[in-house]
């Protein structure tokens, strides 16, 4: 498969209280300068293969004015075939959507987080509910049929008919995909230092569980745990990043992957400008693929994956075989009903995704290359 290309845009109007992400509040006449050096470090990184996928991501891509992205989108080989841009309700203008189309840009993901009011307050979001529906809307003015709608579920005193009402809201517009996520206390995030009052696990449950049943009701297919899609609007550049295959990040703080390594960008501005500027790539470290990382990340990633994955396939890559005890937890977890295994294919069931990070951690510890023999 052709690799994706991930372009970083870290600026934002205010940092929301769960973020953990490389952003920044900045002026916008930062803005300019910024892609500049982005496109700058495309050029001494000598890119010129066609990516396939391309993800304009952040931060908030959408509050740059149309002809910036325009500028990002040009200074790579042309032909990917999803291009996506991640935006805020509330950032959208006509002007800037037909610049985006103009671009390129065929995917745009709304961070609505959810559709009322009161959440969006409690998790320091600037738009209503009422700017997700009317950009949603617009998007759909300007051509656009392949729209994410991002919710949270488990926010601060979130209650659960509230949550139901998303789901309804959802069901309603029908966008193409839609991704939901467990609220996380992120230690980078303003939330770190001063816990909020977030829901116990049970109610992270029952928050699950409805989003589960309500977008299958839709027509939904859940294919990540995540991720949910109309059939064949799965996000292309996402499936990368799951699957193994070859990515590039530009942009501050942005991430690597190829040939077997990892690497990633200088997280300070300042610091990411004056390498460029120097005519150096920005890049500030590097981590070659342990064989015990490649075994946790296939794992890891795998299992993500509704449709799970090879357990053979993984053992042929790193030379290994399953001992007979790591074969006896895989049954005890097919009976506590957790996972499923054919003796090919291993998957998690709709419990096993309450639980996925336990019952990853299960399958591996102790580390599995440990007590594996290794193929000759």
């Amino acid at each position: 498969m052709k690799p994706g290309v991930y372009i970083h845009i870290p600026f934002c109007e205010q940092r929301c209280y769960y973020c953990a992400f490389t952003v920044t509040v900045s002026r916008e006449d930062r803005y300019e300068p910024y892609v500049r050096h982005v496109i700058r470090e495309v050029e001494l990184a000598g890119w010129s293969e066609a990516p396939e996928t391309v993800f304009l991501g952040g931060g908030t891509p959408s509050i740059l004015k149309g002809e910036l992205i325009e500028q990002l989108l040009k200074s790579l080989p042309a032909g990917a075939s999803e291009i996506s841009l991640e935006s805020n309700p509330g950032t959208l203008t006509g002007e800037k959507l037909d610049s985006w189309r103009r671009a390129g840009v065929n995917r745009v993901s709304l961070g609505a987080q959810s559709f009322h009011d009161e959440d969006l307050k409690a998790a320091g979001r600037l738009h209503k509910g009422s700017d997700v529906v009317a950009d949603f809307a617009m998007l759909r003015e300007h051509g656009f049929r392949n729209v994410n709608v991002d919710l949270i579920a488990g926010l601060p005193n979130q209650r659960i008919d509230l949550w139901h009402s998303n789901l309804d809201r959802i069901a309603q517009l029908l966008p193409e995909h839609v991704s939901v996520y467990m609220l996380e206390l992120e230690e980078r995030s303003p939330w770190s230092k001063k816990a909020p009052d977030i829901p116990e696990d049970e109610q992270f449950v029952l928050f699950y569980r409805a989003a589960c049943e309500r977008l299958e009701a839709a027509g939904y297919v859940h294919y990540e745990i995540s991720n949910w899609a109309l059939p064949g609007f799965e996000c292309r550049h996402n499936l990368k990043y799951w699957t193994g295959v070859p990515y590039r990040g530009f942009g501050v703080g942005a991430h690597s992957f190829e040939k077997g390594a990892r690497f990633w960008n200088a997280s300070a501005l300042g610091e990411y400008a004056r390498r460029l500027d120097a005519g150096e790539l920005p890049i500030e470290g590097r981590e070659i693929l342990t064989r015990e990382v490649r075994l946790d990340e296939a794992f890891m990633l795998g299992l993500r994956r509704t449709t799970g994955f090879n357990i053979h396939t993984v053992a042929g890559e790193l030379g290994i075989r399953y001992p007979s005890k790591w074969f006896a937890r895989v049954e005890e977890l097919q009976g506590a009903g957790l996972v499923a295994f054919d003796g090919n294919i291993l998957k998690l069931t709709p419990a096993g995704w309450l639980v996925a990070t336990g019952v990853t951690e299960d399958l591996l510890w102790p580390t599995l290359l440990s007590t594996s023999e290794a193929t000759p």
